[in-house]
């Protein structure tokens, strides 16, 4: 391993974490997740991909006049040690949430299509063991199996063909009968398949063409945006607005039209394939814990990866009610996640407030 250039991210590293952090396990849910808005939803990726080209800008200026530092030196800087610790402390537990959120949907998928007689232990410990080790090997090593990742689950798009074959091409025609509510709705059903992309704020020290960082992150969001909007115009064509509604996992079902000789369930063979995109999103968010606890400690220590990796693990299977877990996933991972966006605006305010003196520890 280059141990001299381990924490150097080359432009095709900040590409593939931005891609691969983001997908996950929503990419799955996407169609049911936007279904309010009919046989119109396969546009709103570009208005997710707009926002979140929007909110990259403050996050960059922000790293700008940082470079060196990640969020979590950031926060200390501006709203001095308690305060900025205190801020902290949320962002690691949003982090954890967010791991914990795609670890979850992924094994609960597995046990109801493949597994159904057995429980989630076992799948649920290997995901969290391959996790720790991807990210105990640094942003870099997180950053190669994004791009790894990328290949070995990209080319599932191919299928995607089926899915216009025997559906109705004439159903992607946009029909302009979707009101503001339900636009509203979908985005803040839709955005959380977007939570990936902050993660920027905590490895932007360790891009190499910092000047070029902007650039780099756009690429991968709008190759997000270009994924998303293959799969619901797919659905489109393929389902019925009724089917889009009640099918939790609409892109598992598109793998069920799919027709070879020499295979029959091609959705099993996705699910599998699906672990890689996983493993990236849930391993850059606890190495972003992980940093955050070596931030505030001042010290690298083992345990400050395996203390967020194991509260991720026994919030799945501990003694928190189904219900509790839903709404952890659902609502308060979302609006943290929303927080986490919006923080660097406010944090730029605070410096030009602050002025030069931002930049020390208080």
């Amino acid at each position: 391993m280059d141990q001299g250039k381990i924490h150097n991210l080359n432009p095709y590293h900040v590409i593939g974490l931005i891609l691969n952090a983001c997908i996950g396990v929503n990419l799955l849910m996407l169609s049911h997740s936007v279904s309010k808005m009919g046989y119109n939803q396969w546009w709103l990726p570009f208005i997710l991909g707009t926002i979140a080209s929007l909110t990259l800008i403050p996050m960059i200026a922000l790293c700008k006049r940082y470079p060196e530092d990640s969020l979590f030196v950031i926060n200390e800087k501006l709203l001095g040690k308690w305060l900025g610790r205190g801020v902290n402390v949320l962002v690691i537990i949003y982090a954890i949430l967010n791991a914990t959120t795609v670890n979850s949907g992924y094994v609960r998928l597995v046990q109801t299509s493949m597994v159904s007689s057995q429980t989630v232990t076992l799948p649920l410990l290997g995901l969290t063991l391959v996790m720790v080790y991807i990210a105990n090997g640094g942003i870099k090593l997180v950053a190669r199996f994004c791009l790894i990742s990328f290949f070995f689950t990209g080319w599932m798009i191919y299928y995607l063909q089926w899915g216009f074959q025997k559906g109705g091409i004439m159903h992607i025609f946009p029909l302009f009968n979707t009101n503001f509510p339900d636009v509203l709705n979908a985005l803040n059903n839709s955005f959380a398949s977007m939570l990936g992309f902050e993660l920027l704020l905590f490895y932007y020290p360790y891009i190499q063409q910092k000047e070029k960082a902007l650039r780099h992150a756009l690429w991968g969001v709008w190759l997000i945006i270009f994924f998303y909007t293959l799969v619901l115009l797919t659905s489109v064509a393929y389902f019925s607005v009724w089917e889009m509604e009640h099918l939790i996992y609409p892109i598992l079902n598109l793998f069920k039209a799919v027709e070879l000789s020499f295979m029959e369930r091609l959705e099993n063979v996705g699910i599998g394939v699906w672990v890689f995109l996983i493993l990236s999103t849930s391993a850059a968010y606890i190495w972003a814990a992980r940093k955050g606890m070596e931030e505030m400690t001042g010290r690298k220590r083992k345990w400050h990866l395996l203390l967020p990796a194991t509260l991720s693990y026994f919030i799945i299977r501990g003694p928190i009610s189904t219900e509790i877990q839903q709404y952890l996933y659902d609502k308060v991972t979302v609006y943290m996640g929303y927080g986490v966006i919006l923080w660097p605006v406010f944090l730029l305010l605070v410096h030009a407030i602050r002025g030069k003196s931002g930049g020390e520890k208080t």
